[in-house]
């Protein structure tokens, strides 16, 4: 009898063991790819360009031929004073307002809100050569960058540094997914205009590249959900599988010191 409960439960415990092993397919990135050779994957969008929110803080450098004007506008800017190259002017923060307008000297209210970072620059540059010659405007966003939270290795808030971040790039700045990670289904949540968008990202999957979520936008939020069952160890082995090793040798030890 010993020795038939023994060869079950060593049968139980490979089943166990055999039907929990996790495919790697289901951890493996971008698995179903099988040749790019004959041609390329399309990039997601070609927008990708954030336009101008509320809220958003930009840094605004003016530079041009005229360094008299340009003194008198980057003091007002509160950058160096007499200064002769656009580079070494310092940077200043202007909150886009409720109305979606940012302050500027001498411009007065200036609409920031649905533009680009590059047709705002357009906007000023135009308005501001009534006051210099060839001016040159900079702009960049302050508060540029997004969250990655959940199942992550380090969640945070991360700075972007230009305009492509993609999702993939955000996952890395968070040391890749733990082993609890659903990979398969990442919740990106958006704000444009005031509403949130949510869009689902499968990292299994080449088609990634073909979601507008792709590419990240400021402010977005990437939340990787946890597996439904937290059964996964660090070393990718079932934890459950320990418990019924040691479940079987509670009994098997039972038994014996029975016969004892």
């Amino acid at each position: 009898m010993y020795r038939n409960f023994f060869g079950l439960a060593v049968i139980i415990f490979f089943s166990v063991f055999m039907s929990s092993c996790v495919s790697s397919k289901k951890v493996i990135y971008l698995n179903d790819i099988s040749d790019t050779s004959n041609g390329l994957l399309r990039r997601a969008r070609t927008d990708f360009a954030d336009t101008i929110q509320k809220n958003d803080l930009l840094s605004i450098a003016i530079g041009g031929s005229n360094p008299e004007d340009l003194a008198t506008l980057n003091s007002a800017n509160g950058s160096v004073p007499g200064s002769t190259t656009s580079t070494s002017a310092k940077s200043i923060g202007y909150l886009v307002e409720a109305d979606g307008k940012i302050q500027l000297p001498f411009l007065g209210r200036v609409q920031a809100q649905g533009l680009t970072r590059l047709e705002l620059e357009d906007t000023l540059t135009s308005k501001l050569s009534a006051y210099t010659k060839n001016p040159v405007v900079n702009i960049k966003f302050l508060n540029y960058g997004y969250s990655v939270l959940g199942e992550v290795t380090h969640p945070g808030f991360f700075e972007m540094n230009n305009e492509r971040t993609t999702i993939l790039d955000a996952i890395a700045m968070a040391n890749d997914l733990t082993i609890y990670g659903k990979r398969n289904d990442i919740l990106v949540i958006r704000e444009v205009n005031g509403k949130r968008e949510f869009g689902r990202v499968n990292l299994l999957s080449k088609n990634i590249f073909k979601s507008p979520f792709f590419y990240l936008k400021t402010n977005d939020v990437v939340y990787v959900e946890p597996v439904n069952s937290k059964f996964l160890s660090r070393a990718g082995a079932p934890q459950y599988i320990s418990i019924a090793a040691a479940a079987i040798g509670l009994v098997l030890a039972i038994l014996t010191l029975s016969k004892l």
